[in-house]
């Protein structure tokens, strides 16, 4: 995402020279004083991508040879880094491969090719990874007098998790789909906006998230907290792009931005690297923002944490990727035994904030009654009544912290399915408990 900063000071200052002396607009007499009700954000964009030939490219010559797609505060591409004469010395390499749900991302446009930084996210589909958005689409370009015109999306997209000296030690996961933000697209300079997704193609009959585990995701948090964790694959003397090196610290404010700053001495490569609010376990944690630029010299890295757009985000990439990959969570009766009625669940945990759905199945019942439970042995009330002509009926469900049992029941008699449970955990706390910070943070949860 080439930027002209030349151009686009000229072109504000004619835009100020020409509205100097202009009268402010004044409503018309009688005109309706209400506040326009906010236009809904545009959805995002999925691009399908040709997965068939990208292990080809993507020779040992060629991922030697990709070089970090980063860029500075003003969203200008950073020239590429010269190959260190010696592996990284500095910044702190980790000691064991955790956590191997973060890995380098290898993408090319045209001869280029190019790397970034990259983590496997938790959802049903099991098959989805975030990064930044420039790291998958150039986005909007700046040309004359301001205009912008729409940026491009890159491809080959490989995504190679624990990356380590040209090492695979959890396999190489091949791009079926890139997600970006429309207004990334369409509009320059949209850093708040710079995040993506790719949904990967199974590799030997597995998912990825069943390879490397998933990460979480929160959103609605401020920019400032404590024990922030980022990790990245740099690329940039004293770095080498062979290993992951990770900083920890507490996020602040950019000021005039709706960024989060953190001091870290990670530089090119770095970008698209999740930034940790809190870890789940030694390979997953919630994430809630993805490195966008860097303040060379001062060694600072920026993100836009997550808002409510991410929830969109992540819906376009689940639908992208494909059905269901998940087991139903239902225990299944045993082989010859058939239940008329049965009950299963997309996931036993979600975190606050994220839906689940509810699978019905029945053999010629008709209809039924959706229970539910909050205490083992507490009593059954009614949610619903479902019309399962065609053998099933899916409901979506969401709730506030706790462990909830559903049940089917046949309507009118005793016959009812096996209780499923389904456990929301709730979100990390944010530093600033206030009530309407903490109220309005949500996330989903980790796994592995």
């Amino acid at each position: 995402m080439r930027r002209s900063l030349g151009t686009v000071a000229v072109a504000a200052a004619l835009v100020a020279g020409l509205a100097t002396g202009l009268p402010a607009a004044t409503p018309a007499a009688g005109a309706d004083s209400t506040p326009p009700t906010p236009p809904t954000p545009p959805a995002p964009v999925v691009q399908p991508l040709a997965p068939g030939g990208v292990r080809a490219f993507w020779t040992a010559k060629r991922m030697r040879e990709a070089v970090p797609l980063d860029l500075d505060p003003a969203g200008t591409p950073l020239a590429a880094p010269a190959a260190p004469a010696a592996p990284a010395a500095a910044g702190r390499r980790a000691a064991d491969p955790s956590p191997r749900s973060t890995g380098k991302l290898f993408f090319s446009q045209g001869a280029s090719t190019y790397v970034c930084s990259a983590a496997a996210i938790n959802t049903p589909e099991r098959n989805l990874v975030v990064t930044a958005g420039h790291c998958v689409n150039s986005g909007g370009v700046s040309g004359f007098l301001g205009s912008c015109r729409a940026g491009s999306y890159f491809t080959n997209f490989l995504f190679v998790p624990g990356y380590d000296h040209r090492a695979a030690p959890y396999g190489s996961w091949v791009g079926t789909h890139a997600v970006t933000h429309s207004e990334w697209i369409q509009q320059c300079d949209a850093f708040a906006r710079d995040q993506a997704m790719i949904a990967v193609a199974p590799l030997n009959g597995r998912n990825l998230v069943d390879v490397v585990g998933g990460n979480g995701l929160a959103w609605n948090y401020p920019a400032r907290e404590d024990g922030v964790r980022i990790v990245g694959w740099p690329a940039e003397a004293p770095y080498d792009g062979q290993s992951r090196h990770e900083c920890t610290g507490p996020s602040t404010p950019l000021p005039q931005s709706s960024d989060a700053q953190l001091s870290c001495p990670m530089n090119q490569g770095s970008s698209g690297g999740p930034w940790f609010l809190r870890m789940a376990s030694a390979d997953t944690g919630f994430i809630w923002a993805v490195t966008s630029r860097l303040i060379e010299g001062r060694s600072v890295l920026l993100a836009t944490p997550f808002d409510a757009s991410i929830e969109a985000l992540l819906a376009a990439a689940r639908t992208a990727g494909g059905p269901v990959a998940a087991r139903l969570l239902d225990g299944r009766p045993k082989k010859g035994r058939k239940q008329r009625v049965r009950l299963a669940a997309t996931a036993s945990t979600v975190g606050f904030g994220e839906s689940y759905q509810l699978v019905a199945s029945t053999r010629r019942v008709r209809k039924v009654v959706l229970q539910v439970r909050t205490a083992p042995a507490g009593p059954w009330q009614r949610i619903a009544t479902l019309r399962t002509r065609g053998g099933g009926a899916v409901v979506t469900e969401a709730g506030p912290p706790g462990t909830r049992w559903y049940r089917v029941k046949v309507k009118k008699r005793r016959k009812h399915s096996k209780p499923v449970a389904v456990t929301v955990l709730p979100c990390p706390l944010p530093l600033d408990r206030a009530p309407a910070v903490v109220a309005g943070t949500r996330c989903t949860s980790p796994v592995g």
